[in-house]
């Protein structure tokens, strides 16, 4: 009796035990929705406040940029009636041949050899920054020089040979610099007793910003010159390389902040192609120059980034490596031939590869020459001077070619795959026709490519963004090229006595690709359905522990290898698998869409012997999924009249 009792309370307890569980699940999924729902809150409020921060920080750079304009209109030196007017335009004439000077030249010319203010320099690719400070060295009566501080060894030798052609001295010290030519150059740098003259005067001096950072002997030299009063000018050419927001940042360019310290009387000019307003500030801030708003700042003159004779276009890049040299081939053939042009790619391997199978398709027609940064620099001399010279009509090239390279007659630009950055790709593509001349800058664009590039952007400040810019400018078959150049390094407009750029944005170029595209050729399709159903496949195969790549997920999608999800898949109302009515480059296309709106987004994994991405649903994917009439669009071009025309006209 006893036990049936303490039995029948047992289980009593138990009953009660589980009831009291069951409470508190519901009291714990009660508060788990408010914590959700809180997150979401915060979250939207980060979200409006980082947006806020944004718009706070335009507008001071707006105020800022504002004020850049009202100070620069007080002094005007767009003019020929200083002292020195006369004697420059005849040292202009005598040693570079130039009768007139191009877009901005004149006013920079003059507040340089004012010497008042520091200068920033922005000036389009083939601008003729150069003469913006080679002219004023030459200029200075005194037995001073002007020290160039250059990041590229091949882009130094290219002035000091021009220079010397034009009868200019000049010289350079670079890591390859004998040990007697080191120091025959840095005893020059100074006279050898106070009150006389140096021995062998030379006008300019280039040198690595490796000279700067790491060379003791170096800087004890250029020490000696400041105080006998022979450092004239500092230039700090491709002045964008000071910033890790820049798309070519290197180490030794911060060290130069040294410069302004060391030497605080001598002037400095910062010169660029490729430089936003955030990361002029930026450059200015790393080499202690005034910023331009406050008394005595930092004088800025900025051209229009437009350049009349570059054709810009993007093509599809065929399937196969043979089928894209095939098209490459016949292009440069059949449009220029005997032309000179180059070829970028990603890799140095891919530089190799490139040249020599152009050279083999062509059947030796088209002599190529490779050049990347594994060559030593007799080789990259050689190659230089060939294709100068005519001997070798292509320079297939990484971007250890790009910045400088002074060949006015260079026809083409093409790249064999996309660029890292706008940036980039706006000096790249520069090389183009300085002699004036139409020249044409083409992109082969396979979203493919792109998962290439994410491991090399991915340790870069802002690197994942810009490479994104890149892609957004890629895949657009309808906004004016320069317009999309204009929108993304955000010059504005302020007019000031051409100080600043005053090109409309909005003004179309009427000659690049998507200008000239038929819009009838032009397809907006709802991408909507095929978004939902990409983010649903990530989302799942994280739930199951499964990771998936750009492939996978596109064969997935096209209703392969979806395992373990299939069951969970196949028969929603919102998923469309498979997808029938896009190819596998429109699938990827509609994918690197989605990754640069954030819908979805990438997960890079280093393993000991590879990078591998993933796709991963992005911070926006939620958003998708919930709201039902949220609609995402995307252009295409008509595939069988694209495919057609690329095989039948090299030229789109």
């Amino acid at each position: 009796m006893t036990f049936q009792n303490n039995g029948y309370g047992v289980s009593n307890q138990i009953g009660l035990n589980r009831l009291i569980a069951q409470r508190y699940r519901s009291q714990l999924e009660d508060i788990n929705k408010e914590i959700y729902h809180i997150d979401h809150v915060i979250n939207t409020l980060k979200t409006k406040k980082n947006a806020l921060i944004e718009t706070r920080n335009q507008l001071l750079d707006k105020i800022a940029q504002t004020a850049i304009v009202a100070d620069q209109t007080s002094t005007l030196y767009d003019t020929e009636d200083f002292p020195w007017s006369t004697r420059l335009k005849a040292l202009a004439q005598q040693h570079f041949n130039i009768t007139s000077f191009r877009a901005l030249q004149l006013p920079i010319l003059n507040a340089a050899l004012e010497q008042k203010r520091d200068l920033f320099v922005l000036l389009p690719t083939g601008g003729g920054k150069s003469l913006c400070y080679q002219l004023p060295a030459i200029m200075d009566q005194t037995d001073g020089f002007t020290l160039v501080i250059s990041p590229l060894v091949s882009l130094i030798k290219d002035q000091v040979y021009h220079l010397r052609e034009a009868n200019v001295p000049a010289e350079y010290l670079v890591g390859s610099s004998s040990k007697e030519q080191v120091s025959l150059i840095q005893s020059n740098m100074f006279p050898k007793k106070k009150g006389q003259p140096r021995p062998h005067p030379f006008k300019l001096l280039y040198v690595t910003p490796e000279k700067i950072a790491k060379s003791k002997r170096f800087m004890a030299a250029l020490n000696k010159a400041y105080d006998a009063g022979m450092l004239t000018r500092i230039v700090v050419d491709e002045a964008h390389c000071c910033s890790q927001q820049g798309h070519d940042f290197r180490p030794d360019y911060k060290q130069l902040n040294i410069l302004r310290t060391v030497f605080p009387k001598t002037r400095i000019m910062a010169l660029t192609a490729t430089c936003p307003w955030s990361v002029m500030k930026d450059v200015m801030r790393i080499l202690n120059m005034k910023q331009p708003q406050v008394p005595n700042g930092t004088l800025v003159f900025s051209a229009p980034l437009f350049r009349p004779n570059l054709i810009y276009r993007v093509v599809q890049k065929p399937d196969t490596a043979d089928e894209t040299i095939r098209h490459v081939t016949h292009w440069i053939t059949a449009h220029y031939p005997d032309q000179s042009g180059i070829i970028y790619c990603l890799s140095k391997k891919d530089t190799e590869t490139v040249a020599q199978m152009i050279y083999k398709e062509s059947n030796g027609r088209i002599k190529c020459g490779s050049y990347h940064a594994d060559m030593d620099d007799e080789d990259k001399d050689y190659i230089h001077q060939k294709w100068r010279t005519k001997e070798i009509q292509v320079v297939v090239a990484t971007i250890a070619f790009g910045m400088g390279i002074n060949h006015l007659e260079t026809r083409f630009v093409i790249h064999h795959c996309l660029s890292k950055s706008i940036e980039g790709y706006y000096q790249e593509s520069g090389r183009a026709g300085r002699d004036g001349k139409n020249a044409e800058c083409i992109i082969y664009y396979n979203p493919s490519d792109v998962m290439r590039l994410n491991p090399m952007v991915v340790g870069e400040v802002n690197g994942q963004h810009t490479l994104y810019q890149m892609v957004k400018y890629a895949q657009d078959y309808t906004t004016c090229r320069k317009i999309l150049f204009e929108r993304y390094f955000e010059l504005d407009a302020q007019e000031g006595e051409g100080l600043v750029n005053n090109v409309t944005p909005d003004q179309p170029c009427g000659i690049c690709d998507n200008c000239t595209r038929s819009r009838d050729e032009i397809v907006v399709e709802n991408i909507s359905t095929e978004a939902r159903t990409l983010i649903t496949i990530c989302d799942m195969m994280k739930q199951v522990n499964e990771r998936v790549t750009m492939n996978k997920l596109v064969q997935m999608i096209q209703g392969r290898g979806l395992g373990i999800i299939k069951s969970h898949i196949m028969n929603r109302p919102d998923i469309e698998i498979p997808i029938r009515r896009f190819t596998e480059y429109d699938i990827e296309r509609i994918i690197h869409h989605l990754l640069c709106q954030g819908y979805l987004a990438e997960d890079i994994v280093f393993t000991p012997y590879t990078t591998i991405t993933y796709i991963v649903k992005g911070s926006l994917g939620n958003e998708l999924l919930r709201n039902s009439q949220l609609e995402i669009n995307l252009e295409f071009i008509s595939s069988n009249r694209y495919n057609k025309k690329l095989k039948a006209n090299p030229k789109q």
